[in-house]
């Protein structure tokens, strides 16, 4: 599982993962315009580097659901991989929230926290502003092959 703000991950087996060269179907249940919008951006911040990302679709048939809950203010999102589930803080401003929203399809995509002293990276724990890098990009084609090839 992953992430609370702060938590190490760092040997995290991910159970439920997700091809990030394959559009990831995402449910948003009751998701506001702001947070949808938060999502559009999430995933344009990933093919901005060339990561397929995420679109519209039907969560229960192999995709992520996202959710927006209440939390505490060390906690600005969680990836339950169990469940395939995103939960984000409501109280976040839309650019935060996409920035979080595109960390937890990080960990969807089977990525770990990276420690902002080894580079700066969407995946550090507690990012706010950084977005996708082509570092990130790179992990990704590590896992899966380099999304452009295919």
């Amino acid at each position: 599982m992953a992430c609370a703000n702060n938590a190490p991950d760092d040997n995290v087996a991910f159970e439920h993962v997700f091809d990030a060269c394959t559009p990831l179907a995402i449910s948003a249940p009751a998701a506001s315009d702001a947070q949808r919008a938060s999502i559009v951006a999430a995933a344009e911040l990933w093919a901005a580097v060339g990561v397929i990302g995420a679109s519209d679709g039907d969560a229960a048939s192999g995709g992520v659901t996202i959710l927006f809950e209440p939390s505490t203010p060390s906690s600005f999102g969680f990836y339950d991989d169990s469940a395939s589930t995103i939960y984000v803080a409501e109280a976040l401003a839309d650019r935060e929230r996409a920035i979080v929203i595109a960390h937890e399809l990080g960990h969807a995509f089977g990525l770990i926290h990276v420690p902002v002293t080894e580079r700066i990276s969407v995946m550090n724990a507690g990012n706010l502003d950084a977005d996708p890098t082509i570092s990130d990009r790179d992990t990704v084609a590590a896992r899966w092959t380099d999304c452009a090839a295919r």
